[in-house]
């Protein structure tokens, strides 16, 4: 009888030890105080699985008397709640507003979660329209990706849209929402926080991992937007993915890689060189960058497919 308490008793310890020790995800995001009052949540540089809750990717909030501003509301449901958990560990003052910067699944995919508490969610027309346009294909590949975590998830893009810069003010602090048009997806919207000079770009900027240029995107407008940037001459950026860093690094990891596709695929066309040479293109100055050695190919092949029909 004593031998079955024993292994009963250890049983719950050891069940006890999981709940208290796990963390919701296992790659649980960073938060980083970025300025007063506001924050900045990395999330883990690797594919969308069952443990990161399709948060791989950055996020970001501001603290205020009027409540908390979310930038960007996670990839599943669990994401969104695992995001509202980091805040709480800040304030306990109610959610009252989320800006998507993009139209990819972790950008918005928790919406609705927010949208039940309260908060009012907000992007561009254009991030809008690409929410819905890719929504369900987005929904289908994440789902597959994060199994059990994606259960409950119900993509919903933003309520309220912006068809060009707005202003506003958030407590003490000062914010613009800027619409840059289609980058990494067929719409970008950037929050600069000018008082503090720093810019939460979403997927307009990716740093430490190499940028994805996939079928949605636009190599030459992604240049344009960070143009936009440039003019900003942000001191900090939260870049999409990545470490928050300076614009020099945001340039150079960025803009100066699309830059530099640009410019190889242009000369093979002149040489009339076939698609599949694109994928010789040297870009070994950019190999340490994560993820290099499963995109770097497929960039040139996309930038190659662009430019054949300028």
């Amino acid at each position: 009888m004593k031998t079955n308490l024993h292994r009963y008793l250890a049983l719950l310890l050891c069940a006890l030890t999981t709940l208290i020790t796990t963390p919701l995800s296992a790659n649980p995001l960073q938060m980083i105080n970025v300025a007063d009052n506001v924050y900045a949540l990395i999330g883990p540089m690797e594919q969308r699985s069952p443990d990161n809750l399709a948060n791989n990717a950055n996020f970001g909030f501001i603290v205020s008397d009027q409540g908390v501003l979310l930038i960007d509301s996670g990839g599943t449901l669990a994401g969104a709640k695992d995001i509202e958990r980091q805040i709480r560990t800040i304030t306990d003052k109610p959610i009252t507003l989320v800006i998507n910067t993009g139209g990819q699944d972790h950008r918005w995919f928790g919406n609705s979660y927010f949208a039940a508490l309260g908060a009012d969610t907000l992007t561009s027309v254009q991030t809008q329209a690409d929410q819905t346009a890719r929504g369900d294909n987005q929904s289908d590949s994440t789902s597959r990706l994060t199994g059990d975590s994606w259960n409950g998830t119900d993509p919903q893009p933003a309520q309220q849209t912006i068809s060009a810069n707005k202003s506003l003010t958030f407590g003490d602090t000062q914010i613009q929402i800027i619409p840059v048009g289609p980058a990494h997806t067929g719409g970008e919207t950037l929050v600069w926080l000018p008082q503090h000079k720093l810019l939460f770009s979403g997927d307009t900027v990716y740093l430490d991992r190499m940028l994805g240029i996939g079928g949605q995107s636009q190599h030459l407008n992604w240049l344009a937007a960070f143009a936009t940037i440039d003019a900003l001459n942000p001191t900090t950026i939260i870049p999409g993915h990545g470490m928050p860093a300076d614009l020099a690094k945001a340039q150079k990891e960025t803009r100066d890689y699309l830059t530099l596709l640009r410019t190889e695929v242009s000369k093979l066309i002149e040489d009339g060189a076939d698609m599949e040479d694109a994928t010789n293109i040297d870009q070994s100055a950019y190999s340490y960058l994560k993820v290099y050695d499963s995109l770097h190919k497929r960039n040139a092949l996309r930038v190659y497919e662009e430019m054949e029909w300028e």
